[in-house]
């Protein structure tokens, strides 16, 4: 099944919910999380123009931007942890329906996203939903059940693209009324990024919940990215206030920001300098001809204590058998991914708590 998010309610649209944001600050900030909630239900939509508090106030690192030191991993293929799950995202170049009718390319196609619980897709051709649906079509008859949700053509003219989330329904679950595209009425952006909530499909195991988290697929200008980085000063913008709003109404502070990028780390600017964010991928190269960083998953490591350590670029070359020269027919971007528990890591404050709950039981 592929679910069609757009900007405003659609008869055939099956998963809806654009989300406004209040400026969470000072003391009243609870309550104007509850005033959102009532304007989502209103108004449905979320508007990017009122996002811009952070810009230039984000703190800097010693370094300027946070990396991921680690190693990356080769992934084992065609073996899915029972504790772990993958969320990957995959640019794949000019996907339409000519690539669509591909055989080749979406056998290739089909096995990577095999490979995921959670695929984060950009490229998707003038929000054409054919492609998605084909690709869902093989991944279920190859023995896989998978879902998808794609967005509203995004962006002007040949900038004009789609992006999807596509995810293994027997391990993860959409949340409902979750999906949405980030609202730019100032259009600060060339293409506004597509939000999602997911939460792994696990029963409660000695006191832990399933992984809840939310994800937010951009795609961002090569112009933009390369000169003056004006899309990844917005994208901090985004990424902190999703967060907020998340906290605010649901209690999560799960937030990983996936896509193309078009920037190595240290043009991640502003994005970049949030306390505690990194791109767990780094430098990596993840373009198909291993000379370029294009794509990045990013988290705030303060929060998402669930992320195992564990990443990689999945090389259509090395580990799948491509050719070059079919490589860059599937894409001219590799998948990156990472790793998480299917469960949710208590937070401090939990855990402070929980330690003195069993004092207390403990005491005579």
């Amino acid at each position: 099944m592929v679910f069609s998010i757009g900007r405003k309610q659609r008869s055939n649209s099956s998963v809806m919910s654009k989300l406004p944001f209040a400026k969470f600050l000072g003391p009243i900030a609870c309550l104007g999380a509850v005033a959102t909630g009532i304007i989502l239900a209103v108004s449905g939509r979320l508007e990017l123009s009122s996002l811009d508090l952070f810009r230039g106030s984000s703190q800097v690192s010693s370094t300027g931007v946070a990396t991921a030191t680690a190693t990356p991993v080769k992934l084992n293929l065609g073996q899915k942890s029972q504790t772990n799950i993958r969320i990957a995202t995959f640019s794949v170049q000019d996907f339409g329906r000519q690539k669509a009718a591909d055989t080749n390319v979406m056998r290739v196609l089909t096995h990577v996203v095999s490979q995921f619980d959670v695929v984060a897709v950009q490229q998707i051709q003038g929000g054409d939903p054919a492609p998605i649906e084909a690709l869902v079509n093989l991944l279920r008859n190859s023995g896989v059940s998978y879902t998808a949700t794609i967005s509203e053509p995004i962006g002007e003219g040949s900038q004009s693209e789609s992006y999807a989330y596509l995810w293994d329904d027997t391990r993860i679950q959409l949340v409902p009324n979750s999906a949405y595209v980030v609202q730019d009425t100032a259009n600060r952006m060339h293409r506004e990024p597509m939000v999602a909530s997911f939460e792994t499909r696990v029963g409660t195991a000695d006191g832990r919940r399933p992984f809840r988290f939310t994800l937010i697929n951009a795609h961002a200008s090569p112009a933009e990215a390369s000169t003056n980085g004006a899309e990844m000063n917005v994208l901090d913008d985004v990424y902190v206030r999703v967060r907020q709003y998340d906290y605010q109404m649901n209690g999560e502070e799960d937030c990983i920001l996936l896509g193309n990028l078009n920037i190595d780390t240290e043009g991640l600017r502003e994005l970049g300098q949030i306390p505690g964010v990194q791109s767990i991928a780094g430098d990596a190269k993840t373009n198909t001809l291993g000379n370029e960083t294009h794509d990045h998953i990013i988290i705030d490591t303060r929060m998402t204590r669930e992320y195992s350590g564990r990443f990689g670029v999945l090389s259509l070359v090395d580990q799948l058998g491509l050719t070059q020269e079919q490589a860059l027919q599937v894409s001219d971007h590799q998948p990156v991914w990472g790793e998480f528990s299917i469960y949710e890591v208590p937070n401090f404050d939990a855990i402070g708590n929980q330690a003195s709950a069993n004092q207390a039981s403990a005491a005579p």
